[in-house]
Order: structure tokens, then C-alpha cells, then sequence
């Protein structure tokens, strides 16, 4: 009995941290960051997001090169800053992780054979 009842404190306090550590990353995600960037080719203006939130984002140059974003001012999370920033460019976004996040085209394009660039 004695083992079963160690068993259960081990799962339960596991599951305690696993939460604990989703929290933390779903908050890392949410956290309002202030940003000024203005309208440009999206190259530029992903690398200026880079610069002011610290956030890692990966993108084909070939694959974004000639959209154009949106101008985006405030304080906002990655996420909604990013949808403004995107909004009609015909790019989308996605995280890969609570710092990592990808940018590709709506409709993807064929293989161009160049490598991605990742902005750190």
C-alpha cells in the first residue's frame, strides 16, 4: 500500500510540473510586449519584430520576398502582433514553440532549393 500511495504523490506531483511548465510557456506567449514597427517588405519587418521582442523566426526569404505588412503599434502579444502585422499580406504564422515561430506564404510555392532563414 505504502508503494502505491508513493506512486500516486510521484504522478500527481509530475502532472503538477508539467502544468506548471505549460503555464510558464502559454504565458511567454501571451505577454504584452510593446512594438513600433512600420509598414515594409516583410523581410525587414520581421527582422525589426526580431529586434525589438526577442523572439526567433523562421522564414524562406524566397518564400516572402515581395509582401508587404502592416504597420503595428502598441503593447500586444507575440501572437497579436504578429496577425496585424500579417493581416493581408498573404502570409501566415505559426509557433513552433513559445519563442520560435514560422512565417510562410498562404499558398506554398514550389521548393525553391534555398535554405531557410532563421533571425535570432
Amino acid at each position: 500500500m505504502r508503494s502505491v500511495n508513493g506512486l500516486r504523490r510521484y504522478l500527481l506531483g509530475t502532472a503538477l510540473g508539467l502544468a506548471v511548465a505549460h503555464e510558464a510557456s502559454t504565458a511567454d506567449k501571451l505577454r504584452k510586449i510593446s512594438v513600433t514597427i512600420d509598414a515594409g517588405s516583410a523581410p525587414a519587418t520581421l527582422a525589426e519584430l526580431v529586434r525589438q521582442t526577442g523572439l526567433q523566426i523562421l522564414f524562406e526569404a524566397d518564400a516572402i520576398r515581395g509582401h508587404k505588412t502592416r504597420a503595428v503599434r502598441g503593447e500586444l502579444d507575440a501572437a497579436e502582433a504578429l496577425h496585424r502585422m500579417l493581416e493581408g499580406s498573404g502570409l501566415i504564422f505559426e509557433f513552433i514553440n513559445e519563442r520560435t515561430i514560422a512565417v510562410r506564404p498562404t499558398s506554398l510555392p514550389q521548393a525553391t532549393g534555398h535554405e531557410a532563414i532563421v533571425l535570432r
